[in-house]
């Protein structure tokens, strides 16, 4: 039924058992040091029948922190665990690729480790409120330091940095996270970028740090093992953008031009993890991908197994990726093969600590 979906797939230098992909899910279970828990490569592990498992939204530096609970590889400990990681999900035949993120302006100092403070392209507040463990609860994000010249430098070394860490971790491949209101999305975006040096003013200079970031991640992993999340239209985490289809069209021009190995696109049906109305832009946005980027292509957000399947079939997408459903169907790809119904998930236990809501899904019998 489900044939094109669950045949092997050749995308770009790697030889995938099916044409499904894990994407990148927050869970919120990482240790004060922000390293991965001892229970991740379980629980990657139980999800590794996928033929592409991108890891979770990992920091590539401290400052880069915003959420409690988030993992990071900038140190030796936690590139250790990464490679655990890394194992388990190689053991099921799957391959390994780690997104690369700084969230910017998004974070408080409750979340950071001692000594950081958000920071972003313009010293522009949030107009949202974030989680705190030390709260217990939400509070006001902090007008973010608008950085300087050597704050944007050392922040794209950061990503080569974190880019070194996941190749000695064993990973095939990275992720830069472009998408939902982070930082390379607020370098792009209108209402966040306030910059009137190279680094901003018309869309160009917006796409400056995005590009010099993607030219950090290709002198560690080639350009063909480096790809791009975005999300067009996307409103999440307070951004806007006076004319967001020419942003989009300008970040997959980036791609393009890099000749990055794949672009992976959030369509507009979910808002980070708020689901949103068809508009049509679903359709707009996978289309658009096709016409600028002669790449691969991952298509995300509210596919069902049967309208992955169509996606394949008609050539619009090269991949599929099925966020929630992992989440609560560690088994997904026996599932959809066998016509198993899904688990449903446990939204209360999304972003919770401890094992409750991660490792505690089962199989089908």
């Amino acid at each position: 039924m489900y044939e094109k979906l669950l045949s092997p797939a050749k995308f770009g230098p790697w030889d995938l058992s099916s044409h499904i992909v894990m994407p990148p899910l927050t869970r919120n279970r990482a240790e004060a040091d922000y390293s991965p828990n001892d229970r991740a490569p379980e629980y990657y592990g139980q999800r590794n029948t996928a033929g592409l498992v991108i890891c979770e939204a990992t920091q590539v530096s401290p400052e880069a922190t915003g959420y409690p609970r988030t993992p990071g590889i900038w140190t030796q400990k936690q590139t250790a665990k990464w490679t655990e990681v890394v194992d388990a999900i190689h053991a099921g035949g799957a391959k390994a690729v780690l997104q690369l993120w700084h969230c910017g302006r998004i974070g408080h100092p409750d979340n950071q480790p001692e000594g950081c403070f958000p920071m972003g392209p313009s010293a522009v507040r949030p107009g949202l409120p974030i989680y705190t463990d030390t709260a217990q609860d939400v509070v006001e994000n902090p007008v973010p330091r608008e950085m300087d010249e050597d704050d944007i430098l050392g922040v794209i070394e950061s990503y080569r940095k974190a880019c070194e860490n996941a190749k000695a971790a064993g990973f095939d491949g990275v992720e830069l996270h472009a998408a939902n209101g982070y930082l390379v999305d607020q370098f792009a975006s209108t209402n966040t970028n306030l910059r009137t040096d190279k680094w901003g003013g018309d869309l160009e200079a917006r796409l400056l740090f995005m590009r010099e970031v993607l030219k950090a991640m290709a002198s560690v992993f080639t350009a063909e093992c480096v790809g791009v999340r975005m999300s067009p239209y996307g409103t999440f985490n307070d951004i806007q953008d006076a004319d967001p289809n020419a942003k989009y069209e300008g970040m997959l021009k980036v791609c393009e031009e890099f000749g990055v190995g794949y672009v992976h696109i959030i369509r507009p049906v979910v808002s980070g993890n708020i689901q949103l109305e068809a508009s049509g832009r679903d359709v707009e946005v996978i289309d658009t991908a096709r016409r600028l980027f002669s790449g691969p292509l991952i298509a995300a957000a509210g596919y069902t197994p049967e309208s992955a399947e169509k996606e394949l079939r008609e050539g619009r997408a090269d991949l599929v990726a099925f966020g929630r459903a992992f989440v609560s169907n560690p088994d997904l790809v026996n599932r959809i093969a066998e016509g198993i119904p899904f688990t449903e998930g446990d939204p209360d236990t999304y972003y919770t600590p401890g094992q409750t809501g991660y490792t505690d899904y089962l199989k089908a019998s």
